[in-house]
């Protein structure tokens, strides 16, 4: 389709204008794979630059993402991930119909640092049970999480993660029934390019950081988390 040069709106704009209303008229899908930019150059009778151009102020405006080596995709809806006094990996992508996987990449005894000991109500150095994961919804990768406990109170934890591969099921088979959410703090930050792998995300988009600290029903102090969340993917939304 031909563009008209003299409509008084900029070339790119026009091709901005086009591709928008085909996201909101339903012809473009969420998840959808837009053209190449040679296809598209070529659809509007425009050059590749002027295709650039508009993309990235879709990009800006949140409509598309552009995927390193695979494409440009219109955007999905962002998962609202809920922190509250009961925060539960699974129970949250549930609740957003979606699928939750969970899958154990490490585990290792480490000693605690400073600040994780006075956290979990440890000496500095107290050993400590530490489990790597990462989280997906539908398939998507939107977490990577560090999770460390005190190795005295819970020795066969480890192995309860890995025969179940669900840290709340794990702790219920190790004897906490239940257990709450004492605090949390959130950040945003550049990731390294180890943390954007983990991500399957580009090293130039910012990362959401929570620090958390779970404790058991009579206040005891039992994990403390640190989780990486994909800000492509992923809202915090704090509930009372």
């Amino acid at each position: 389709m031909a563009l008209p040069r003299r409509s008084g709106i900029a070339l790119w704009r026009q091709v901005q204008i086009h591709l928008e209303r085909q996201i909101s008229d339903g012809s473009l899908q969420p998840g959808d794979q837009l053209p190449t930019e040679a296809r598209l150059s070529a659809q509007f009778g425009v050059n590749r630059h002027t295709v650039r151009r508009a993309l990235a102020g879709m990009e800006d405006r949140g409509l598309i993402r552009v995927e390193q080596g695979r494409g440009t995709f219109v955007q999905e809806p962002v998962l609202a991930y809920r922190v509250s006094l009961r925060t539960r990996f699974t129970e949250n992508i549930m609740r957003e119909k979606r699928v939750p996987t969970r899958t154990l990449l490490e585990t290792s005894t480490v000693p605690a640092s400073v600040s994780v000991a006075a956290a979990l109500d440890l000496e500095p150095g107290a050993p400590l049970l530490r489990v790597i994961m990462n989280g997906e919804s539908d398939g998507r990768r939107i977490s990577h999480s560090d999770h460390l406990f005190p190795a005295d109170r819970f020795p066969t934890l480890v192995e309860a993660v890995r025969e179940v591969g669900s840290i709340t099921r794990a702790l219920r088979q190790v004897g906490v029934e239940d257990y709450r959410r004492k605090w949390t703090r959130v950040s945003a930050r550049i990731p390294s390019g180890r943390e954007a792998e983990a991500l399957q995300q580009p090293r130039t988009r910012p990362i959401l950081v929570t620090e958390s600290l779970n404790v058991d029903l009579d206040g005891s102090p039992i994990e403390h988390g640190v989780t990486l969340f994909n800000s492509d993917w992923v809202e915090v939304v704090f509930e009372p």
